[in-house]
């Protein structure tokens, strides 16, 4: 077979490797840039990008601010639909990790797309549920919230609503990374928490912007507060400076891995959540042992005490036994003075810890399952005088008409009262639209305009307008304030599932898992109903013939369906049908078995009948000696 050489042409002539790689390197870029060009040509006119951003921000024609606003409202509607507001995040449309970033990219518009970008991710941020795959787009939320406050919003001349959003979003992203810190999820992040450390610098020079409004300088100190545990950092008294702490040896480390703790308070409020949650009995028992820890409420490290405040306000919207203990605990707020970073007193709860508490006895009287628990929510149990300090609690009402004389040292202690109007007018805002509580909204602004005649704090009159700018700011489009359905969410006044979700993945942790309790079906009782002093005879007349056969026992156990289909109802059902399964097997293999047992003794007989039959001719033949059959002839 012949040998076909075919001849290499070298197209570039005689080259060396040096300058056949630089070549090749030189037409890959060419390549990607060419196929840059194309897919910038026949990218998505939706896209949110930087250029986009600064496109709508430089606009200045009218007609190109039309045509910018139509397009960043119809990605603001994608976003929404992506995020699942309506559908509680559990459609297979959504998706929450493009939906927030984009979100968080689309609040650098400006006006009012800016706010209702906000809007959105807030609602989304409180009722979606705990997922480690979002944590590099949590740090880097958290990084443009400290970049937008420290950079853009403080320098502003007034405060504004985008401000207020902006912390409660920082508020809310920072205890979701302050959860997964618990749950020991960011130790592989160091990169992040390197860049969060910059931006967490500049944080303390902001809180003398935010001092005459407690409710924007308690997310600012929870963020600073949540970056010290993540990102190991202390604070320097004298120059009021975030430092790095020491680190520890790789030797160390290795040797001692850093786990998850958890206070005891925080961990019984979780117990009680999960007792709620699943129906269980002894819950009286854990609430009178949370009394005996309600000292960590006092503690330097007051993020525990916050997540547990909203752990146990989400268990007294559904239990009054435990919005009773949430009063009780809060009596402490009235006999005592707050701890601040300057004061050195042993007891006392934190202002921010104070600042919590009512925003969670807001969210209770707006949110309760019940009446009665929204409107002892806002009264309390012992309404007759709330201002009696004997009674040991601390509801909206006494919170409110709490005045300074009333206590032995009053430096902070306006912000009790700031907190109390702030929230109890968010919620009068709320209650404008249900009719069905009117009742509760009328005592609120009664009570509301009771305390402008006593107080003479400006600095609490200040709480009132703030609120009103906050509900009365640029409204939500995707919001229909007018009709209200129930399936649209509420509004931005309050979180509603934040507490709910914390809950759900520091139990599955920290609490053993719980097996859901589960009647199990009854069989039918059969009384016979009998006549006065015959109960023996017809028992000795009638024998089993009146005690129905297991076939009839369980066509008669069959369940009806129950009506409504919740998780327990369907595991019942689900059991039953378990057991009544199993139930006819054993059923089908008595039967059998009796069946059996039946032919077994017919054998027996028929075998006892032919030897009987054997020892009667037997006889016949020993005695007439015969052995012909009797029916046959000789």
């Amino acid at each position: 077979m012949p040998i076909v050489k075919i001849p290499v042409v070298q197209k570039f002539g005689i080259l060396s490797t040096k300058y056949l790689q630089e070549l090749q390197k030189i037409l890959l870029e060419r390549n990607e840039e060419s196929h840059g060009e194309k897919a910038s040509s026949h990218r998505s006119p939706l896209e949110v990008t930087e250029e986009f951003i600064k496109q709508f921000n430089a606009a200045a024609e009218l007609e190109v601010q039309e045509h910018m606003l139509d397009s960043a409202r119809k990605i603001l509607h994608r976003c929404k639909r992506r995020s699942g507001i309506i559908c509680k995040s559990s459609k297979s449309h959504v998706n929450l990790h493009l939906a927030w970033k984009e979100l968080i990219l689309m609040a650098q518009c400006k006006g009012k797309i800016q706010e209702e970008a906000l809007d959105i991710l807030i609602l989304s941020m409180d009722q979606a549920d705990l997922n480690q795959d979002h944590i590099p787009l949590l740090f880097f939320i958290a990084e443009s919230v400290l970049y937008r406050i420290c950079c853009d919003a403080v320098q502003k001349p007034h405060l504004y609503s985008s401000e207020i959003k902006l912390s409660k979003l920082g508020l809310v992203s920072f205890l979701r990374l302050y959860s997964f810190h618990l749950l020991g999820k960011l130790q592989q992040f160091e990169e992040q928490k390197d860049r969060l450390y910059i931006y967490l610098k500049a944080l303390p020079t902001c809180e003398a912007s935010y001092e005459p409004y407690p409710n924007i300088l308690l997310s600012v100190h929870i963020m600073l507060k949540v970056g010290e545990a993540i990102c190991d950092l202390e604070i320097d008294l004298e120059t009021n400076h975030l430092l790095k702490k020491q680190p520890v040896s790789m030797d160390q480390s290795s040797m001692h891995p850093r786990e998850a703790e958890i206070s005891p308070f925080l961990w019984h409020c979780l117990l009680i959540w999960q007792h709620i949650e699943n129906n269980n009995t002894h819950l009286h028992d854990i609430i009178q042992h949370l009394f005996l820890l309600k000292g960590h409420l006092h503690r330097e490290n007051w993020l525990d005490s916050l997540l547990a405040l909203l752990i146990l306000g989400e268990a007294a919207k559904k239990e009054i036994f435990c919005l009773q203990a949430l009063l009780e605990l809060g009596g402490d707020v009235l006999s005592h003075v707050p701890q601040t970073e300057v004061q050195s007193s042993s007891h006392g709860w934190h202002w921010e810890v104070i600042c919590v508490y009512t925003m969670v006895l807001a969210g209770v009287c707006l949110h309760g399952s019940t009446s009665d628990i929204q409107k002892y929510a806002f009264i309390g149990f012992n309404s007759k005088d709330p201002l009696n300090m004997s009674n040991k609690e601390a509801s909206l009402n006494s919170l409110l008409l709490c005045t300074t004389s009333d206590l032995s040292d009053a430096n902070d202690f306006w912000m009790i009262s700031y907190c109390a109007v702030y929230n109890l007018v968010k919620i009068c805002n709320e209650l404008k639209w249900d009719t069905n509580r009117d009742g509760l909204r009328f005592a609120i602004l009664n009570a509301l305009y009771k305390h402008k005649s006593m107080e003479n704090d400006t600095r609490v009159f200040d709480a009132e307008k703030i609120a009103e700018a906050e509900v009365n700011g640029p409204a939500n489009p995707f919001i229909n304030i007018s009709a209200k359905p129930p399936s649209v969410p509420d509004s931005l006044s309050f979180f509603q599932h934040v507490g709910c979700r914390l809950a759900r993945a520091l139990s599955q942790q920290f609490l053993p898992t719980v097996v859901h309790f589960v009647p199990t079906p009854r069989k039918a009782s059969w009384s016979h109903v009998t006549k006065k002093g015959s109960h023996i005879k017809e028992y000795s007349t009638q024998k089993k013939a009146s005690r129905p056969s297991l076939r009839q026992e369980l066509m008669f156990d069959k369940p009806s369906p129950p009506s409504p289909l919740d998780f327990i109802t369907r595991t019942s059902m689900d059991l039953r049908k378990v057991m009544e399964d199993q139930w006819e097997k054993e059923l089908q293999i008595t039967m059998d078995k009796e069946e059996e047992e039946m032919k077994q003794e017919q054998l027996e007989h028929k075998k006892r009948e032919e030897e009987h039959f054997k020892e009667i001719m037997k006889k016949r033949e020993e005695k007439l000696k015969k052995t012909s059959k009797p029916y046959e002839l000789p």
